[in-house]
């Protein structure tokens, strides 16, 4: 057990599908025509732009999503100790708090907004400022985990993605497959 905070990342680790695909699939499927403006913010490198457009024209219920059971009463009990939980998420904050406050554990959000890609090194970079080095708890479960789970001082590793668990060796502290 740890006292350091703990950020939880959504996409695979929280709930078990990627919010980005399901925004994407949702609005598209409803609205095709707003795809080529989508793509050609793709491709000019404005994801975070993209992804806000995607959540304002989103309509979803949190309580719909398929959330990872084991890992979501592992926080919980967590939460209830005192400890200090933070959804740290590459996902739109639009979105991003809709999530957080559904399930009712998380004292803050930080996520992508227009201007900024939350997600590998970025943020990494964000948690370290806020916390310091090894200064928090990660919980992720991708390639792009790995960046962040360098400077956590908790490693969690939730769903792990092809590879990942062989990529930290002995280093995850606590695993839920």
């Amino acid at each position: 057990m740890s006292d350091i905070p703990l950020a939880v990342d959504l996409d695979g680790t929280l709930i078990l599908s990627d919010m980005s695909r399901i925004s994407f699939s949702r609005v598209i499927a409803r609205r095709p025509w707003v795809l080529p403006g989508m793509l050609l913010k793709e491709l000019a490198g404005k994801r975070g732009q993209w992804k806000r457009d995607l959540a304002e024209r989103l309509v979803f219920d949190p309580a719909e999503l398929v959330y990872h059971e084991a890992f979501l009463d592992w926080i919980t009990g967590e939460h209830a100790r005192g400890r200090t939980l933070v959804l740290a998420t590459a996902s739109d904050r639009i979105v991003a708090e809709g999530v957080a406050a559904h399930v009712g554990l998380f004292s803050d959000v930080m996520a992508s907004d227009v201007n900024y890609n939350l997600r590998d090194r970025r943020k990494a970079e964000a948690l370290v400022a806020r916390y310091g080095e090894k200064g928090f708890g990660y919980a992720g479960n991708s390639r792009h985990d790995l960046a962040v789970w360098e400077r956590a001082g908790q490693i969690v590793v939730v769903n792990p993605g092809k590879g990942v668990l062989d990529k930290l060796g002995e280093a995850a502290d606590i695993v839920f497959e």
